[in-house]
């Protein structure tokens, strides 16, 4: 590699915006090149386009002063953001989403290392050496491209030279690649496997200059389709392809040619965030499409009818269903119930995440791992007296991509509050309280037990009677 590289790289690693790589799956023609490393499988017949997929969320990795791991839906809105323990060059899902994975940036001399990353905590779970070609890159490996193929394997990209690699993740072994950048271009963007089988890849050549994109074919031909604004990392969602640029800008590529061109490609800017990317990763980069997958249910109790006075308990239950950390985002509309009742203060509580009240809107919002679930409880009060509508009707709706109701009434609860008059004479003497009263709610009717002080009713039958028979 020519010494001109040298002076790039000391520049990137004293930026704020360090360049990543999110390396994603080949296609069967790429899969041959790793002899001995890929399943046999992986020696397909050039793959056929790939349906378009669900959405799926964004993650991004920042560094230098903000080591983050941040997750956006595809408008820019950001669902979680935790903190990193340390700079990774690049991020990537493994290819059923279960496991996401990082490389060091910019890592020591014959070395590098592959992270395992709790994506709900941030948290480091395990760490492997990298062994083989890419650690031996000189000065530094400098790994910042990283991505899940269809086989498992990782398809990693290094910023000191040109070739690109592939990594086993189970032993931490590098191999070489059968396709590289031109001889004056390096890695510092990402890899994408695009619907048409074809893998989109982010170059660089001097730093602040556009990033040249390239399109790496199934018969390991290349071509370069166009430029865009220098991207530190890049992300698929339902087939569209998503670029996290070094200013700290997610560009949307509105249109991905399939003929060669230096010109700058057709972009839109979903959220300028100003945060330092140092790589991108979605689960569906290498071609899968992995979607997230949660359940939202909700309970009350006591179910109702209620008396005014009772105290109501709630609870939401959120359970990530799928094979990715999902982003579990509800809201519970309390607008009709707080007309008869009133929310108890400090009665809000949730087993993780972050829940809130805003007027009569309830939300939460947090992460959870696959199988996991999130508790939410609340209680209120039914106002004595009542003057709504007596009846307490309330929804929860999920907001993140991916979420359902567990069942189609899962997500309502309905409760009644009863009538006054429905209870008021309920423990008056004589009413309902005392055996042989068959109508123990109506004045005089009893089985021979009247009630003899009241006119007509037993008592004053027998005097008449009496009188009668004494001739009077």
């Amino acid at each position: 590699m020519a010494n001109h590289r040298q002076p790039v790289l000391r520049r990137v690693l004293t930026s704020a915006a360090i360049g990543l790589v999110l390396a994603v799956t080949g296609p069967a023609g790429l899969a041959r090149a790793d002899a001995g490393a890929a399943p046999a499988s992986a020696a397909a017949a050039a793959p056929k386009a790939r349906a378009v997929c669900p959405p799926a969320p964004l993650w991004a990795n920042t560094g230098g002063n903000d080591q983050r791991l941040i997750q956006y839906d595809t408008t820019g809105n950001t669902l979680s953001n935790v903190p990193l323990v340390r700079d990774y060059g690049d991020i990537a899902f493994s290819p059923d989403g279960s496991t996401l994975y990082g490389v060091d940036f910019p890592g020591s001399p014959d070395s590098a290392t592959l992270y395992t990353i709790d994506p709900v905590t941030g948290a480091e779970t395990a760490s492997r050496p990298i062994s083989g070609p890419l650690a031996a890159v000189t000065s530094t490996p400098a790994v910042n491209g990283l991505t899940a193929r269809a086989d498992g394997m990782l398809i990693a990209g290094s910023f000191a030279t040109n070739q690109i690699f592939l990594i086993n993740p189970a032993t931490g072994a590098s191999t070489l690649f059968p396709v590289s950048f031109p001889a004056d271009t390096v890695s510092a963007g990402d890899f994408i496997t695009l619907d048409d089988g074809d893998i989109l890849a982010f170059g660089t050549q001097i730093v602040g200059n556009p990033s040249p994109v390239f399109r790496f074919r199934p018969d390991n031909t290349l071509i370069q389709i166009g430029t865009v604004p220098q991207t530190f990392g890049a992300a698929k969602s339902a087939g569209s392809v998503y670029a996290f640029a070094s200013n700290g800008d997610i560009n949307l590529l509105t249109a991905l040619p399939t003929t060669a061109s230096t010109a700058p490609l057709p972009v839109t800017t979903v959220e300028a965030t100003g945060r330092g990317f140092y790589g991108a990763s979605s689960a569906q980069d290498g071609g899968n499409c992995v979607v997230p997958a949660y359940t939202l249910a909700k309970s009350a109790w006591p179910e109702g009818p209620v008396n005014e006075g009772n105290t109501i308990t709630y609870r939401l239950t959120v359970r990530n269903t799928g094979t990715v950390a999902a982003n579990g985002d509800f809201t519970d509309d309390l607008g009709d119930v707080l007309d008869d009742a009133a929310f108890v203060p400090g009665s809000l509580t949730s087993t993780t995440g972050s829940a809130a009240l805003a007027g009569n809107t309830l939300t939460w919002t947090g992460t959870l791992a696959p199988g996991n679930t999130a508790t939410v409880t609340y209680k209120v009060k039914v106002n004595s007296p009542d003057t709504g509508d007596r009846s307490l009707v309330n929804y929860a709706a999920p907001t993140a991509p991916g979420g359902t109701c567990a069942t189609s009434r899962a997500c309502i609860v309905t409760i009644d509050v009863k009538k006054k008059q429905d209870h008021k004479d309920c423990d008056k003497p004589g009413h309902g309280h005392k055996p042989n009263h068959g109508h123990g709610d109506k004045p005089g009717h009893g089985n021979g037990h009247a009630h003899g002080d009241k006119p007509g009713h037993g008592g004053e039958g027998a005097m008449r009677r009496n009188q009668a028979a004494s001739g009077h």
